[in-house]
């Protein structure tokens, strides 16, 4: 009789795909309804197709900086500084100052930062404090998924100043 290894010992096997770069976040309460809509999915097929065209990038880091200057910060919270760090960090991508980033947490980025700027996401930005709730978190999903990432790089400005 063949003894197998009791299921907490076993190991699954993994099969990558071919988006194995998209952003995949984690699955609890709100953040199913919000990492489920067709919105979030669309932010991240644009991040996919933005990457790599730097006409769409300055145009997505317009529009972040300019929405930064009327978004209330009141639902952001502590992740605001996280926030500001993903337009920076992307400013710098794009004028090739700064590349220490994976292709992978960049395409995080790009997502979050096309959902911020969005107005027509789960939660329209036309509904007062209530539109900006989904944009926190999906800030706050990439700043989980990409924090170690932005450090590094708000430690790089640190030093490079």
């Amino acid at each position: 009789m063949k003894r197998t290894k009791p299921a907490s010992d076993t190991k699954q096997s993994v099969k990558k795909s071919p988006g194995k770069d998209r952003v995949r976040a984690p699955r609890d309460g709100i953040s199913n309804e919000v990492t489920g809509s067709v919105s979030y999915l669309s932010a991240n097929a644009k991040a996919e197709s933005c990457v790599n065209d730097p006409e769409r990038l300055r145009a997505l880091l317009m529009a972040a900086m300019e929405k930064v200057n009327y978004v209330p910060r009141g639902p952001f919270a502590e992740t605001w500084p996280y926030l500001m760090a993903m337009i920076r960090i992307l400013r710098a991508y794009h004028e090739g100052e700064y590349q220490d980033i994976s292709s992978r947490h960049l395409l995080i980025i790009i997502g979050a930062l096309i959902y911020f700027v969005s107005p027509n996401d789960v939660i329209p930005d036309t509904v007062p404090i209530l539109g900006q709730l989904d944009d926190a978190l999906v800030v706050r999903l990439a700043m989980k998924s990409v924090g170690s990432d932005l450090d590094a790089f708000m430690a790089w400005e640190t030093v490079k100043v």
